[in-house]
């Protein structure tokens, strides 16, 4: 059971389905035209090296259309508009294997360039929020290429039919992602969206774009060089050097997925890139094709792991609107340090042997280690210790079991339970009722203290219907008797102040505690917490009532001078106007209630509150 703020989305499949399915698409599609250059050459009957040409001209062009693209954002949400853009991109590829004439053919290329526009913001955009994954994203990407590689090699002899199945794939994928349900992103459709000047204006994404741009060089060069290789040096020929890469890519999606988790900071980037420009050495100097593919390996999934890196660190913490241009200027330096490494890898080649080329593109990766360096992110302030913190209790008591409460609390914030689990949560933080976990208040371990003993260290008081006073002895001494154990230094004094504070018991000071009603017992209870003064005022069904106006007065002069006080009670108005936070707790499940804007009058900070289950 947990008491939680309200919180992000937690990441289930449903949820991440349509961000994977619209990062996928792109590089199934534009991967298959690359990998199948040479043979859509025979087909469309013009050189292989013209078809890469149109090809690469599509992704400038998707880069060029990225503030169209940006305004469509702004106007729809984002993966729904790059979900769209998939689909009819993927459409448009197929449209190229279907009808192989040079002028369709190339039209309909330049025309997937256009549509996929949206694709260069809107997967990312969607991961940078609160429930997404940029690792996943890359990941998805990959088994996107790695997809593209295996259509090219099991369909080379046939590549307009290639052409069709890797787009039409991609239409479906991208076309799935609209229908699946999921979360509106935060940019959704009526807020704007940032502009692009508005983005390069921050200092952290000005001071990663170089290193964006020299991580597309990581990924874009050794590919390029490889497949050479694999077909000069080792004299492969067809789809055999695709089939390496195909195998070498399923490899590289379960790394990057593994290692999800270590690609959070910016302090992983230097070494991704220079694990990326060892792989391209290794597969420079490779004694076998199997070695090389290796190097396919390390060399895609560290550039993709660097990416996620990036954006975990410099994107995620921007604010929500700015997400898709800054998704959309990283992922264009990425494409261009990709089509430069791709191109330095062909240059070289005019002038270096096959391997010698490969070694000397693994010089600007270096580069980008360096200038990672410099890449900090936003300074994360640590939040201050909470005041109460409730980790990992678990507690039984009669037909209710709670387990793995979580609970965060600051000084003076008062937060209201109700529901059939609210007393036995409060029996439990007082020390009347077993439990496993721990509670911490202040600094002190109140798992290690019985409820006396936290009484007594006016560490936690409980404030129930029944008064600790005995019920044969008058309410005035059974005050004293409890200011004398507290170490008041005049008893008698300190109850007959406290007194004061309730009118309706001072005329009963001289009664016997056992002859009061049940709302003066109750309120008989409350001044004895105010005698004791805690840190922490758990206060179980006293808050509403016939006597409702006196507890609402103690309960806000005890949380002004910095009392954390949790309410169990009914769910009423009148107690939830007590209250910043409130919550129900029942059988297996926790549901926030909202308060009325009266709650903030108790001005405590905001609280947070961790993990857990309900059962």
């Amino acid at each position: 059971m947990t008491v939680p703020l309200p919180r992000a989305p937690r990441r289930t499949a449903a949820g991440a389905a349509p961000r994977l399915a619209v990062a996928a698409a792109g590089p199934l599609a534009g991967g298959t035209v690359l990998l199948l250059s040479d043979a859509l050459g025979g087909v469309v009957q013009v050189p292989g090296d013209v078809v890469t040409y149109m090809a690469l001209t599509a992704l400038v062009i998707a880069c060029a259309a990225l503030v169209p693209a940006l305004w469509l954002a702004g106007r729809l949400r984002p993966y729904r508009a790059g979900a769209a853009g998939g689909a009819l991109a993927g459409a448009a590829v197929a449209l190229a294997g279907l009808v192989p004439a040079v002028p369709v053919f190339a039209t309909a290329l330049m025309a997937a360039g256009i549509l996929a526009a949206p694709l260069l913001t809107a997967p990312r955009a969607s991961a940078l929020g609160p429930s997404g994954g940029p690792a996943g994203g890359q990941a998805a990407a990959l088994a996107g290429l790695a997809a593209a590689a295996w259509i090219a090699t099991l369909s080379s002899a046939d590549p307009g039919t290639a052409l069709v199945i890797a787009g039409a794939s991609a239409a479906v994928l991208a076309a799935a992602a609209a229908a699946i349900p999921h979360a509106p992103p935060a940019t959704a459709s009526g807020r704007p969206v940032a502009r692009v000047r508005d983005v390069l204006a921050e200092r952290d994404v000005r001071t990663a774009l170089p290193v964006y741009l020299l991580t597309g060089w990581a990924a874009g060069a050794p590919l390029m060089g490889g497949l050479h290789l694999l077909t000069f040096r080792w004299n492969l020929i067809g789809a055999e050097p695709v089939r390496y890469l195909a195998w070498a890519l399923l490899p590289a999606v379960a790394l990057v997925v593994i290692g999800r988790r270590t690609a959070r900071a910016a302090q992983t980037v230097p070494w991704l890139l220079l694990a990326a420009a060892a792989a391209s050495m290794l597969m420079a100097s490779a004694p076998g094709p199997v070695l090389l593919a290796a190097g396919f390996t390390v060399a895609l999934a560290a550039a993709c792991m660097a990416v996620a890196a990036l954006d975990t660190t410099v994107l995620r913490p921007l604010p929500d609107p700015r997400h898709p241009a800054a998704a959309g200027i990283t992922c264009v330096a990425a494409a261009a340090g990709g089509l430069a490494g791709y191109g330095c890898a062909a240059a070289l080649r005019g002038t270096f042997a096959e391997g010698t080329a490969l070694t000397l593109t693994a010089l600007p990766p270096i580069l980008g280690a360096l200038l990672a360096l410099r890449v900090r992110g936003p300074r994360i302030v640590n939040p201050p210790p909470a005041f109460l913190t409730v980790r990992t209790l678990t507690v039984q008591r009669g037909a209710v079991r709670l387990h793995r409460v979580g609970l965060r609390m600051d000084a003076g914030e008062t937060v209201v339970l109700s529901g059939t689990g609210a007393s036995v949560l409060l029996a439990a933080l007082a020390g009347r009722a077993p439990c496993k976990g721990r509670v911490s208040l202040g600094g002190a371990d109140l798992t290690a203290l019985d409820a006396g003993q936290r009484t007594s260290l006016r560490l936690c008081h409980l404030a129930g219907p029944e008064p600790r006073a005995p019920g044969g002895l008058p309410v005035a001494a059974g005050l004293a008797a409890h200011a004398r154990a507290l170490g008041h230094a005049d008893p008698d004094a300190a109850a007959r102040s406290v007194l004061d504070v309730f009118p309706a018991l001072r005329g009963l000071a001289a009664a016997p505690a056992g002859t009061l009603t049940d709302a003066q017992r109750g309120l008989l209870s409350l001044a004895e917490a105010l005698l004791t003064r805690p840190r922490l005022l758990l206060v179980d069904g006293l808050a509403g009532g016939p006597c409702a106006a006196a507890v609402t007065a103690v309960l806000h002069r005890l949380s002004a001078t910095g009392t954390a006080v949790v309410i169990a009670g009914p769910a009423a108005p009148e107690t939830l106007a007590l209250a910043r936070r409130a919550y129900a707790v029942e059988q297996g499940r926790v549901i926030e209630i909202p308060v009325p804007a009266s709650g903030a009058l108790l001005r405590p900070p905001a609280a947070r509150s961790t993990g857990g289950s309900a059962q």
